[in-house]
């Protein structure tokens, strides 16, 4: 099923990458005298494009909104170039690739970066004026409606920048090795740390030096019976535990 499940997004990326490509360097409209035309896809999308409208527009204005000249780029062609490049890139990696199930937190950071490229390709065309007729980057005060420094492009570059350290500090985050006792280790004491993974209670109570901290009165005294009292264990609560054979005392 996960296999299927690639395969599925590398058609739909290899779909989208074709398709978008075609309708820029090609065209899916052909006039009366044989000239190919790019469709609007914002316009295509929302339904007001239809064969019988462009038809209609060309009868009566001899043009179209719906249709612009050849190599002529737009933010739409630029998202569903990138989405197709993106699907295309990740599912031939999973399909190819031997690597190991990346956790959640890496998901996620692949999320934000794939979201930051998509960001700056749609920058990066404002820049160079791909977005607009007269070739000019986008206003960004013109769009927000107050003054702003810079250009759009600027704006989408630092915003997929900022989407970009995101997403790597979120796989960098999944890159750690997560243990059974990662959160328990978090808690344990100097000592413990130095005698490594495998230790007795005995190789804790050496460590920790507990025998300096009884009494010696209580560990010579006898009781009435000639029996030593002998020194209580610090791991039962004097209740019994196998360091002290489950007698509450260390003898």
């Amino acid at each position: 099923m996960g296999r299927a499940k690639h395969v599925a997004k590398l058609a739909i990326g290899l779909l989208l990458s074709v398709l978008t490509l075609w309708n820029l360097h090609i065209g899916f409209y052909q006039m009366g005298g044989g000239e190919m035309h790019k469709l609007v896809l914002t316009m295509v999308f929302s339904g007001v494009c239809g064969e019988s409208a462009i038809q209609a527009d060309l009868n009566s204005a001899g043009i179209s909104e719906c249709l612009q000249p050849l190599g002529t780029w737009e933010p739409i062609d630029v998202a569903l170039l990138g989405i197709g490049v993106s699907l295309t890139w990740s599912s031939l990696r999973a399909l190819f690739s031997n690597q190991r199930k990346p956790s959640r937190s890496e998901r996620r950071g692949k999320r934000f970066q794939r979201l930051g490229m998509l960001v700056a390709l749609v920058g990066v065309a404002d820049f160079f004026g791909m977005l607009t007729d007269d070739g000019r980057p986008l206003d960004a005060g013109e769009i927000f409606g107050f003054p702003l420094m810079g250009g759009m492009s600027l704006i989408l570059l630092t915003i997929a920048l900022f989407l970009s350290l995101i997403g790597g500090s979120l796989r960098r985050k999944g890159r750690r090795p997560q243990g059974r006792d990662s959160g328990s280790r978090k808690f344990i004491g100097s000592a413990e740390r130095h005698l490594g993974g495998n230790f007795s209670v005995g190789d804790l109570r050496r460590a920790l030096m507990l025998d300096a901290f009884e009494d010696p009165f209580q560990v010579n005294a006898d009781d009435e019976w000639g029996e030593g009292v002998g020194r209580t264990c610090h791991y039962c609560n004097g209740e019994g535990c196998s360091q002290c054979g489950f007698s509450g005392s260390l003898g």
